[in-house]
């Protein structure tokens, strides 16, 4: 029996992962302590560095940095532990810019010293024209912020013993040990409170460490003067710049090999998030993911996992962000990250520099518990974005592309708010929509597939649907798979069969789409009689019988009938539902809708009018105990057609009630049901109100009651009593 191995851990809660100038050095420390411990191994547990099987104590990692900062000051280059960082490509970058041109740059890569590569690596990739990391600005500077004279700054402040003050230094008889040893404590002093998250008083101006640090940033209007430097301990610096050879990535994947074209890939690395405002525009330089990992990992672990930290989609490198997202809420935790931080670079106060911003967390340990329904969504409304004809921001700010890819990384951040999935939801309607009303964008022809029904169950997940909810439900939810509802509000086509189906807005606005502003009863009105239209045209073809998966009850339609709805909420959920595939209603999705018990006690005129117009309009079946046992209005009968549909609806919006009457009475008589004869005036206070609800699907036990009540006496069912 084997004994148990145990490792030395020690928690380093100052080097926050909240600061991408911290992640950074958490990174180089890993580096400079796996010289002298090889077996070293980090870890992130509660937000809070771990270094395990490196140094035994504190004490002990303190003095091995002191001696690394230390051999800094001896004049031997070969000595020095620091990896040098001295930008030595810098005059091949200027002509290569001055030429417009990656060649100089290339043939530098092919003869520099291979000590020096890694850091090139990380800083630029030469093709065509050049790629660079846009964590460090143009090769290594970011206006005056050179951060290769800021590491030598900060290394060489590190290496020189401070002078000691006036008064209180040591006297002629001090031995050299003396001061040495003051040095060293001062060292020991500062790194001792950097790790530990302690107030400091060693702090250095100019390392030109803003764009990691944000405590390293010009502070302006801050107290007597109009502005104060930033300061940092001179040990961040170092240690930051110690990291950057992580980003360099594998030889093999930096360059994007099925882009349209050459663009440098770096690890963990992002184009900006879109803008959603036009002085936005052109703010953001880049964005960086910073993994965190639980189980302890090793230098050349880290080293493998950063060499291939280019995240794929479809086959494609994730160039934005929304595609990183969706490509790591994928696959994350295979390479065993546990969450992603994801910072902006944006300018601030210069239009030459840059500082970074912690914009999100994604956490990876929720995916099995989100499941493929969040992360097929996220794929499908990447897709959409990534389609070749999506409006994009060029010398004109368009806009369309911030809002989605915005929506689209809070539900990535958090899959099971339903507040994020509805605003993904709106922000994706009123971009189509836009598509739909611009000649322009039309021309790209954009295609997009619907959304996965499965994902729709968790926007309900703390509480049921509301009456707008519920009547948008049973409305889209009921029309054909051949000619779904979003045909009628966005102008696409439709195209399905068994493996694929995709929307495509055409260049020129199908005759089918209806949609438009001005009131919603009059705009719902006219998609049913485009629908019955259509319906028509296909005379010769096998009708799809009527669908009612997810049925309304009347007390909501009646709030309908009544105009007691929020009518914007009602159109803001058709809209949502109609990104959806509703070609199978799966069994969560049913769940979503509580079954109703109570019958149908009260029928006031608006709702008995439903009873008896709704079964000659839709395609669904009408069982009467007692008069049919499958369908009172059977194909045989000749009852139900779509030319008498359609006349009953233009009677109704009309208001002409008692020609309706007396055409839904012969089609009944047709089907051997004898309506019973009123001698009065029948009206309705808003007809397109009731025309609209003739698309909202009742359960089957509704229909048949409702019916009932206007049957002759002597045809009633023994059963319970009806009436008028």
């Amino acid at each position: 029996m084997t004994s148990e191995l145990r490792l030395p851990a020690l928690a380093l809660p100052g080097l926050s992962p909240d600061s991408l100038g911290n992640y950074l050095a958490s990174l180089g420390l890993l580096r400079v302590l796996s010289r002298r411990w090889p077996s070293t191994r980090i870890a992130w547990r509660d937000e809070v560095l771990q270094v395990v099987g490196g140094p035994t104590s504190i004490d002990e990692l303190l003095d091995e940095l002191v001696r690394v900062a230390a051999t800094q000051a001896e004049a031997d280059v070969a000595k020095r532990e620091w990896t040098q960082y001295d930008k030595s490509w810098s005059e091949d970058q200027k002509k290569g810019t001055k030429a417009k041109s990656g060649i100089p740059l290339s043939l530098w890569q092919s003869k520099a010293p291979e000590a020096q590569l890694q850091f090139f690596a990380a800083h630029a990739v030469p093709h065509a024209r050049v790629s660079f990391n846009p964590l460090l600005g143009s090769g290594g500077n970011a206006g005056r912020r050179d951060f290769a004279a800021g590491w030598k700054k900060a290394v060489d402040t590190l290496a020189t013993a401070p002078k000691l003050t006036k008064g209180k230094g040591r006297s002629k008889k001090t031995p050299a040990a003396d001061v040495t040893s003051a040095v060293t404590d001062e060292r020991r002093v500062a790194l001792n409170a950097l790790l530990r998250g302690l107030p400091t008083t060693w702090m250095v101006e100019k390392l030109a460490a803003g764009s990691w640090f944000s405590e390293a940033t010009k502070l302006y209007n801050s107290g007597q003067a109009t502005a104060r430097e930033g300061q940092i301990s001179p040990w961040a610096m170092a240690l930051a710049c110690e990291g950057l050879p992580f980003l360099a990535g594998g030889a093999s994947r930096r360059l994007g090999a099925r882009s349209a074209r050459a663009v440098g890939a770096f690890p963990f690395v992002t184009l900006p998030i879109a803008a959603s405002a036009e002085k936005e525009a052109d703010r953001l330089r880049g964005e960086l993911w910073t993994p965190l990992w639980s189980r302890p990992m090793s230098l050349a672990e880290a080293s493998t996992l950063f060499s291939r930290g280019r995240a794929e989609l479809r086959g494609r490198g994730a160039l934005t962000p929304a595609a990183f997202a969706t490509a790591i809420r994928e696959r994350g935790v295979d390479a065993g990250v546990s969450e992603f931080r994801r910072f902006t670079l944006g300018r601030t106060t210069s239009s030459n520099t840059f500082e970074p911003r912690l914009e999100a967390r994604f956490s990876l340990t929720t995916r099995v518990e989100v499941g493929a329904a969040a992360s097929a969504t996220l794929e499908r409304v990447t897709a959409l974005l990534e389609h070749r004809g999506f409006p994009r921001d060029g010398k004109r700010f368009v806009g369309l592309r911030g809002p989605i890819e915005s929506a689209l990384l809070d539900v990535a951040a958090e899959p099971t708010s339903s507040e994020a999935g509805i605003a993904l939801l709106d922000a994706t309607v009123s971009a189509l929509d836009r598509i739909d009303r611009n000649r322009s964008f039309r021309e790209g022809k954009v295609r997009w597939e619907p959304l996965p029904l499965e994902w729709l169950a968790s926007l309900f997940a703390s509480e049921q649907p509301g009456t707008e909810g519920r009547l948008a439900l049973s409305l889209v939810s009921a029309f054909p798979v051949a000619q779904p509802f979003a045909t009628y509000r966005f102008g696409v086509e439709w195209k399905y069969g068994a493996t694929y189906a995709n929307y495509t807005h055409t260049d020129r606005p199908p005759a089918r789409w209806v949609w438009g502003p001005g009131d919603l009863a009059r705009v719902l009105g006219a998609v049913l009689s485009r629908k019955l239209l259509d319906q028509e045209a296909d005379a010769n073809k096998p009708h799809q019988r009527g669908r009612a998966p997810l049925p309304a009850t009347a007390s909501q339609v009646r709030q309908w009938l009544a105009g007691e709805l929020d009518e914007e909420l009602f159109a803001a959920w058709l809209a949502r539902l109609a990104l959806f595939d509703w070609r199978s209603i799966p069994q969560e999705v049913r769940a979503i809708i509580q079954r109703d018990d109570a019958s149908v006690s009260k029928a006031d005129g608006g709702l008995a009018l439903l009873g008896l117009l709704q079964p000659l309009v839709d395609q669904r079946r009408l069982v009467i105990r007692g008069l049919s046992d499958d369908d009172l209005l059977a194909e045989t009968t000749g009852a139900r057609t779509t030319e008498a549909a359609r006349s009953l609806v233009t009677l109704t919006r009309a208001g002409n009630f008692d020609a309706v009457l007396r055409l839904a009475g012969s089609r009944y008589s047709m089907a051997r049901a004898r309506l019973a004869a009123f001698d009065v005036t029948f009206a309705a206070a808003c007809p397109d109100r009731l025309v609209a609800a003739l698309l909202f699907t009742l359960s089957a036990r509704d229909r048949a009651v409702l019916f009932e009540r206007w049957l002759r006496p002597r045809r009633r069912p023994q059963r319970g009593e009806a009436h008028v």
